[in-house]
């Protein structure tokens, strides 16, 4: 309506929005005690880039603001108007998953809305996963003009500083997507001339305040850090390796960043949200190593996930010095037909060493299972019961089988036809998760069966089981 947007060549504002999870939709009984929510520290940092620059950048953290809107959508749009009214963005940015495409699409109409009344035209652009995936839904279908794909650190100055949009790497429109399909963002060598994130951008007591979701038997809170990007492993069912080429921070980079972080947020735990932070054994030890000789563990822990052969003894009483509390495993399945079929490159003899070494430590851990793979039978699930049946771990995650949209599993079922992607329905239905459809050789019904067998053992049963020693020692382990 007011002609083709346009970036400014001065000082630019940018509006970073964080959609909500429709999951929280007329939700009124929040209860904090037991939640736990990953910061969007992808937003957080560029916002934070931007502004280093000398340019403006706000964050409208939609997913925080529904939760403590108690549900209420329609204040989560009203949230929008007024962040446009009184920003007045050059830009509006939305970054979000496959699943929250309904979610961006309402996005989209309601900046476009308040945009009209204003007189005013700030380009949109798409970012995250779904934009570096599937561009082309996200300006022919969702209303942006642009989507980003891949990372954005290097080419988000170029977009704010004015640079036309066309000329940069790894931005598409309508016009260059058959040209440019496949382009993206070039990718920052030196991730230690990164900034600390600034989490005042956000609410950041909303996703550091302690609950007991993260150590199971203690009360801690967190926020987020990242070791690196990438992952030397290609599992099948994984997208980390759809988005970045692998690459890690230093070690002292990292523990600046975690004494940051404590000094200016007053947090007391780190998660590092990586897939798994024994990627590069050698930046963890050293990370371990500058703690201790700061002392730093006596004032914070820090959490993890890691791989069930990427540990010996050693080196978790190494971490464990260094105040790290509590390690999250994707164990996955204790078949090795099924571990094999996911490319896990990991064997059930290394998931049996961990579990055994974890209660020979008293290290809290979390087994985490993904049932419902393709191919996985109802002997292959049981392996999987069998194991936790066995060793009991304080923590269990069960976990049903979605396609992640840019994972090779997900590459494979949309060109088999398995999955329908002209069908806007189906972003939603592969995240439903316990709603979503059954893709192992497992009757459905049986399957749902199962997995509901599976999460009372996990849920119920085996907590019930774990005993004192467990929590006398979570209990103790806190700085």
């Amino acid at each position: 309506m007011f002609g083709t947007p346009m970036l400014r060549s001065n000082r630019s504002r940018i509006l970073f929005i964080q959609p909500w999870n429709y999951h929280d939709e007329d939700v009124c009984d929040y209860n904090a005690e037991h939640a736990w929510r990953n910061a969007p520290y992808n937003i957080v940092l560029l916002a934070t880039i931007c502004n280093k620059a000398g340019h403006e950048a706000r964050i409208l953290d939609l997913q925080r603001n529904l939760v403590v809107r108690l549900g209420q959508v329609n204040k989560c749009l009203v949230d929008i108007d007024e962040a446009i009214e009184n920003f007045h963005p050059d830009i509006v940015a939305v970054s979000f998953f496959s699943i929250h495409y309904f979610e961006a699409k309402q996005v989209v109409e309601r900046v476009r809305q308040a945009s009209e009344r204003l007189r005013i035209s700030p380009i949109l652009i798409a970012g995250g996963i779904h934009a570096t995936v599937s561009p082309e839904t996200c300006v022919n279908e969702l209303g942006f003009d642009y989507a980003f794909v891949g990372e954005a650190d290097m080419a988000i100055i170029d977009i704010v500083e004015g640079k036309s949009p066309l000329t940069i790497q790894g931005m598409l429109s309508r016009s260059s997507l058959a040209l440019c399909r496949g382009t993206k963002g070039e990718q920052i060598r030196e991730l230690d001339t990164l900034p600390f994130p600034d989490w005042s951008l956000i609410d950041h007591k909303f996703y550091s305040q302690p609950s007991y979701a993260r150590l199971v038997f203690a009360k801690t809170g967190s926020l987020d850090m990242i070791m690196g990007r990438g992952c030397v492993y290609e599992c099948s069912f994984c997208a980390y390796n759809a988005l970045s080429a692998v690459r890690f921070y230093s070690a002292e980079y990292l523990v600046d960043q975690m004494e940051y972080v404590h000094r200016t947020y007053g947090v007391n735990g780190i998660y590092f949200t990586d897939s798994t932070v024994g990627n590069n054994r050698k930046v963890l030890r050293l990370m371990c190593e500058i703690i201790l000789r700061r002392g730093l563990e006596k004032k914070l822990i820090w959490l993890a996930n890691i791989r069930p052969n990427q540990i010996n003894e050693e080196q978790l009483k190494l971490m464990w010095r260094a105040g790290c509390r509590f390690l999250l495993y994707g164990f996955e399945s204790n078949s090795q037909r099924i571990l094999d079929i996911m490319k896990k490159k990991c064997s059930v003899e290394a998931n049996e060493r961990c579990a055994e070494l974890h209660t020979k430590l008293m290290f809290p851990y979390c087994a985490s299972m993904l049932l419902g793979y393709p191919g996985e039978t109802e002997i292959d699930l049981n392996l999987s019961m069998d194991f936790l049946r066995k060793h009991k771990p304080p923590s269990i995650g069960i976990n049903w089988y979605v396609p992640l949209p840019g994972s090779p599993d997900y590459d494979k079922l949309r060109s088999e036809g398995v999955i329908n992607t002209d069908d806007p329905e189906e972003w939603r239905r592969i995240g439903e998760v316990n709603n979503a459809r059954c893709y192992a050789d497992i009757a459905a019904p049986r399957f749902r069966q199962m997995f509901d067998d599976a999460c009372r053992l996990a849920y119920s049963d085996i907590p019930n089981q774990v005993g004192e020693h467990w929590r006398s020692a979570v209990s103790q382990m806190l700085p």
